[in-house]
């Protein structure tokens, strides 16, 4: 087993924690590589361990899931829910016998379709898909269609669609449900909506989304966070259930409501 290492050096300044894997990794026996740039270190590891935090999760997963690289996060963010196991766990999990027969969750992406007379775009996200305001103040009209059929108009400050995974992040945020990772659903949440009757839906797996703007307004379409391309009226965008998943390694016995509870509620295992 040949594992790759993909360090966040803004959380591991010193590099302290990627060192302890290193020497544990070594002692293990197991080959190792790190990340660097311009490397093709994905094409060649068979497990993927990322020390940061969900964000530097995201980061990687968009090369992992081209070679179907599973990942195990190491959490020094605040909130990971992505990330398996603490810094502080290293030690005891990080052996050559749990990493052989790790157990691996498979969990369902969003594809986005982006449309225009000109060309079309696709990208993949894990957490969701965004449509922000750029610069403009004013509130936009977004036609939301659902399998090709016209749903509503919602006046709001933006749109997302999240995967059950994203469900705790920016879905969150903006007031959309919680739901478990190993759910397959699409969830519409409207982010600031004018409207009292605008609240977040719950879809299937089967579900197509589309979106189009009413008015003039420039968006930014966001891929779990990141400004990927402009939006405007002449653009169609479509976002279903991708056939692509990631795979995240679990270690810890810790399950979804634990985490949850602990991260959000900011609970005391005692």
């Amino acid at each position: 087993m040949k594992i790759g290492i993909a360090t966040n050096i803004d959380k591991d300044k010193d590099l302290k924690v990627t060192s302890q894997i290193m020497k544990i990794l070594r002692k293990e026996k197991l080959e190792f590589e790190l990340e660097s740039e311009n490397n093709e270190m994905y094409r060649s590891v068979d497990l993927l361990i990322v020390v940061g935090g969900d964000g530097t999760i995201l980061r990687v997963a968009q090369e992992a899931i081209v070679y179907g690289v599973p990942i195990l996060g190491v959490n020094l963010g605040r909130l990971g829910f992505l990330a398996d196991i603490e810094a502080s766990e290293i030690e005891s999990l990080l052996t050559r016998k749990n990493l052989m027969n790790a157990k691996v969750e498979e969990r369902m992406m969003l594809t986005t379709n982006v449309s225009n007379n000109e060309m079309t775009y696709e990208f993949l996200s894990l957490n969701e898909t965004s449509l922000i305001r750029s610069f403009s103040s004013r509130i936009t009209e977004f036609e939301i269609s659902i399998n090709h059929k016209v749903f509503d108009i919602y006046p709001a400050d933006g749109i997302l669609i999240s995967t059950p995974t994203g469900s705790t992040a920016y879905n969150l945020s903006a007031g959309g449900p919680i739901v478990i990772p190993s759910s397959d659903n699409l969830i519409l949440t409207p982010i600031c909506p004018h409207t009292i009757y605008s609240r977040s839906i719950v879809l299937t797996n089967q579900d197509i989304v589309s979106i189009r703007l009413q008015g003039q307004e420039e968006l930014s379409l966001c891929i779990d966070g990141v400004v990927k391309m402009s939006i405007n009226k002449n653009d169609l965008i479509e976002i279903s259930k991708s056939s692509t998943t990631i795979k995240l390694i679990k270690l810890s016995n810790r399950d979804f409501f634990e985490v949850f509870s602990k991260k959000i509620f900011k609970k005391d295992d005692n």
